[in-house]
């Protein structure tokens, strides 16, 4: 038996028992993927996320980022939370870079507030519904959707979707059967991030199917990136937006993002740890 050190963090927490729990395991240079996945499944979080060495000069580590079925190339949360977990460990810097399967990533550590710091090409393209299809997924009327929903990618994909008011973010109730019959997508999740914004306050939703059921996340800085993203196509920058998410789930989340006239997307909050321990792994068969 191995025991593999990991610690439980909840990431855009302002309370201990908020924010977005994360597992993280700072020593994952011998874990197989197979393991990887199969620990990640015993967690059964959105994320679970594994630090291990990475090839790159300019990198500190590599992020392995897992959800119970499948690997990510990128995800938000896990990334500020192997942050918060590689400064108390390994790097006492201020400002840094990890590697993740999709790009280079920017970290910066600001008293309690850790950010991601994307520099990365925005991708986009039209969802083949109409704003009555969206609505009819989501349990809105079509008067709800106010702009034109698009997939945007800056690192993991998501469906965009704007609503009119705030009470069309907390009234969703979507269709399992519509939401796996009519959101088609190449990418390993559908996630649907349902947004709303005033004087430079967010409400936000975001919803992903997994074994065939649809689930809620209560906080997702990768989706928050792709509103960065959506903001840069729209050419609205530079912008700093206050994101709440999670409120519908009792784990209220408080993401902030920034895009800069750089066009540099920024999403950050705050990284509180709850518990520590070891994992019991069996030997390899």
């Amino acid at each position: 038996m191995t025991a593999c050190p990991f610690y439980l963090l909840n990431v855009f927490a302002e309370t201990h028992f908020g924010g977005n729990p994360l597992a993280v395991f700072p020593y994952a240079n011998d874990l197989t993927d197979r393991q990887m996945q199969l620990i990640a499944r015993q967690f059964n979080l959105s994320e679970t996320v594994f630090i291990q060495d990475s090839t790159i000069q300019s990198a500190v580590k590599k992020l392995r980022i897992f959800t119970p079925t499948v690997e990510l190339p990128f995800a938000g949360h896990p990334t500020l939370g192997a942050s918060f977990v590689i400064r108390h460990l390994f790097c006492q810097q201020d400002h840094y870079q990890l590697e993740t399967l999709a790009n280079l990533v920017e970290i910066q550590h600001r008293k309690s507030k850790i950010s991601l710091i994307l520099t990365c090409d925005v991708k986009s393209h039209e969802v083949n519904l109409s704003k009555a299809d969206i609505a009819s997924v989501l349990g809105l009327q079509e008067q709800d959707i106010a702009g034109i929903p698009v997939w945007v990618n800056t690192g993991t994909c998501h469906l965009l979707v704007q609503v009119s008011n705030r009470r069309a973010v907390k009234n969703c109730q979507v269709s399992t059967a519509l939401f796996n019959q009519k959101l088609t997508t190449d990418f390993a999740l559908k996630e649907c991030y349902i947004w709303f914004e005033q004087q430079g306050q967010v409400n936000a939703r975001m919803f992903f199917e997994q074994y065939g059921a649809v689930l809620e996340d209560p906080g997702t800085g990768s989706a928050a990136a792709n509103l960065g993203g959506w903001y840069i196509l729209q050419q609205k920058v530079p912008i700093q937006l206050a994101i709440s998410q999670g409120d519908e789930l009792g784990r209220p989340n408080r993401l902030s993002l920034q895009v800069d006239e750089q066009q540099r997307i920024w999403v950050g909050g705050n990284v509180i740890e709850v518990a520590k321990g070891e994992f019991i792994l069996p030997p390899t068969p």
